[in-house]
């Protein structure tokens, strides 16, 4: 059987509209032999709702990470079991200046990853945003 679970992490961000909650930054999806764990995007915003390093990209890509981190953790997961990320950036060059902040992040796995130049953001602050999937052994995931 197949179970899911829809999680707000209280220390990540939330997007509420007309006093509902928009979505959720977290989804895992497990079963008997492994939980798959699904990552919204995240972008460089404190749980208050501001975008930090405005004008850099070293300081979104770290912040971001760190989102990515808080998001994996709440679900029982890290860095290290990321299969796959979805990088949006709004100045493919700047990024590949400060890159290399991505690596001290995913510094032991390499998932596959894809990096797409986009116009814009949804805070249109923000100049990167990731998504991630990643996958654990199910006596790993936090039941909430």
């Amino acid at each position: 059987m197949i179970e899911r679970q829809y999680l707000q992490p209280d220390d990540m961000w939330a997007r509420v509209e007309n006093g509902e909650l928009l979505y959720v930054p977290v989804v895992t999806i497990h079963g008997s032999d492994h939980a798959h764990i699904y990552l919204s995007g995240q972008v460089p915003r404190e749980p208050s709702g501001n975008v930090v390093g405005v004008n850099d990209m070293r300081t979104q890509i770290r912040v971001t990470c760190e989102n990515i981190v808080k998001g994996l953790a709440h679900a029982g997961a890290n860095i290290n079991d990321v299969v796959r990320s979805t990088t949006y950036v709004t100045d493919i060059m700047e990024y590949y200046k400060h890159s290399d902040e991505r690596f001290k992040y995913f510094k032991d796995s390499r998932p596959a990853s894809t990096l797409i130049e986009i116009s814009r953001l949804g805070p249109p602050e923000a100049m990167i945003e990731i998504e991630v999937e990643a996958i654990i052994e199910p006596e790993r995931l936090k039941i909430h």
